[in-house]
């Protein structure tokens, strides 16, 4: 099974917040999103298998990245292998 991460901004009246998420629950606020997003890819990838999702300040999605053993698709080539660190990024 696939977890699933999220990093979203949250406007709230005292404070612009940087939410690291596990499905609908909190795990950690930032007031830097580079920070929300280390702190995100570290838990994907102590979970073995998980999905993070970065959001801009908009709403729309950044990019999607992917922990844990996955096999792409081959498309002309390559040995259908998952890359050495296990991590790939869509977006």
């Amino acid at each position: 099974m696939c977890t699933s991460y999220s990093v979203v901004f949250r406007f709230s009246p005292d404070s612009l917040t940087w939410l690291v998420s596990r499905g609908p629950t909190a795990l950690s606020r930032h007031c830097r999103k580079r920070d929300a997003v280390r702190e995100a890819a570290r838990l994907a990838r102590a979970s073995g298998h998980a999905e993070l999702t970065v959001e801009r300040v908009d709403g729309s999605v950044q990019c999607v990245r992917r922990y844990g053993r996955t096999i792409p698709a081959v498309r002309g080539g390559g040995d259908g292998r998952a890359s050495a660190d296990g991590d790939s990024v869509a977006g």
